[in-house]
């Protein structure tokens, strides 16, 4: 699978059939075990170099499924193939050994640091867990990569509390890229920043990856956020991929009703536009993923929904070239929005 326009992209990552239930039964004496399906066969590929965007409500599996790709979590069915190997038939000491191709940016720049170690430290600990540097060595590499996200050399020596929820990302970005990694987790990186320093770490997010040729999956909630930095974008919701395509086609014509009750719910800084913008308003709240409704399990909130939605799961199909959706009546004009 290569994306539009380059006959040498390859397929980096590739999931399939991807599932993880937590076993949520209380009491001993329940014989029917109940599971929260966190994310439910899920299948997609990532290609070299690109950027594929998850977003969802929350509680839609997208985090878990960040997560299971770096075998944070025990996966309960399914294939994470990364460069071609099955993850999960790894040993311990060979999936160490992967993991300096894999790393994660988390969302939290507060917790994800700890605030007992300075900044050379946290930057220097992947390199000191995978490489065999000298000291000189290994402080040439941390300059340079404070100089690569923007930090200032005079820092190197500072705790974590000293800085602002910005430069901490920073410092969470450079250790990401410290190993030259394939592929970084993005845990929603800039949902606890302020909105002028998401643009700013996004940014610098996209030249880093166009320098070291970074492949990313970028989490998020953010609508503008995972158009500005994505390729492709999988809509999520209660576990299941509920359409993917290109941010193009997506943010111009969306297929399925959820896509547009998301776009729809994006504001619009023009108050013209805004005044003329039509779309729906998803109403009520998100099941609960240990109680799934029958058929489709966007049909109690869908304001499109018929009789065959509450029976029949809808099949994750093409419906287009390059447009995967998982609906019996697909939108045939959706709602675009961010065209610029």
């Amino acid at each position: 699978m290569k994306r539009r326009g380059d006959k040498d992209m390859t397929v980096i990552l590739s999931v399939r059939g991807l599932k993880k239930y937590f076993d949520v039964t209380e009491g001993w004496w329940k014989k029917e075990k109940q599971y929260l399906k966190a994310v439910d066969h899920i299948s997609f590929d990532v290609n070299d170099g690109e950027t594929l965007g998850i977003v969802g409500e929350s509680g839609c599996g997208k985090s878990t499924t960040g997560n299971l790709i770096m075998q944070l979590l025990e996966k309960t069915e399914g294939e994470i193939i990364f460069q071609g190997v099955d993850l999960s038939t790894l040993s311990k000491q060979e999936l160490r050994k992967k993991r300096a191709e894999m790393q994660m940016i988390f969302q939290d720049p507060f917790s994800s640091l700890n605030p007992r170690m300075k900044v050379f430290d946290i930057i220097a600990e992947p390199l000191l867990t995978h490489l065999n540097l000298s000291s000189e060595r290994l402080k040439e590499e941390v300059l340079s990569l404070m100089d690569q996200v923007g930090l200032d050399r005079s820092y190197i020596h500072r705790y974590p509390h000293e800085f602002s929820g910005g430069q901490r990302q920073r410092i969470g970005i450079a250790r990401a890229i410290a190993l030259k990694p394939k592929l970084i987790i993005c845990d929603e990186p800039v949902s606890a920043l302020d909105v002028s320093i998401q643009s700013q770490i996004l940014n610098l997010m996209s030249k880093l990856q166009k320098e070291l040729r970074l492949t990313f999956i970028f989490i998020a909630h953010g609508l503008p956020a995972v158009k500005y930095i994505s390729d492709k974008i999988a809509v999520m919701y209660l576990g299941k991929i509920v359409e993917l395509t290109t941010k193009e086609k997506l943010f111009s014509k969306p297929l399925h009703p959820y896509t547009e009750g998301l776009l729809s719910a994006v504001p619009l800084p023009d108050p013209m536009l805004r005044n003329k913008k039509e779309g729906v308003i998803l109403e009520g709240d998100i099941p609960s993923p240990t109680n799934i409704p029958s058929g489709c399990r966007f049909h109690p909130r869908c304001p499109h929904a018929q009789e065959k939605c509450k029976k029949e799961e809808p099949t994750f199909i093409a419906h287009e070239e390059e447009h995967y959706v998982a609906c019996h009546f697909p939108l045939k004009e959706g709602v675009g929005v961010l065209e610029k």
